[in-house]
């Protein structure tokens, strides 16, 4: 295991707000679909981003299709490591003539009884 990703039971309580902006072309300023949606779990929030990708390669050719190397491997990695840390991570993704940006951001959980978390980030 890395060393840098803490275990889910050590990590303070998360929920993790998700963000897709879709635009058709580079020259859009304002994307053509937006969309929001939260995760339990950083795993869940990546493979939804995942799940998205590639559903939108997949309306492509085969020989336009790019890898998702930053959806596989050491960016999955990186990306959880992030999470776990209660850090922002992001994705983008140029899809023919247009682009996708995914951007997670970790809302950290109150207690059920509004008490505010100890130092430790733990309710």
């Amino acid at each position: 295991m890395l060393e840098h990703v803490p275990e889910p039971a050590d990590s303070p309580s998360y929920a993790y707000w998700c963000e897709r902006s879709t635009y058709a072309s580079e020259d859009r300023d304002e994307p053509d679909c937006f969309a929001r949606y939260s995760a339990t779990t950083p795993e869940l929030a990546i493979q939804r981003i995942r799940d998205e990708a590639r559903a939108l390669l997949a309306v492509l050719p085969e020989g336009q299709r790019p890898a998702l190397g930053w959806a596989e491997g050491v960016g999955r990695v990186r990306a959880l490591g992030a999470l776990y840390g209660g850090r922002t991570c992001g994705f983008s993704l140029r899809h023919g003539d247009g682009w996708s940006e995914w951007v997670v951001h970790p809302q950290l959980l109150l207690p059920a009884d509004g008490q505010a978390p100890t130092e430790d980030g733990r309710p």
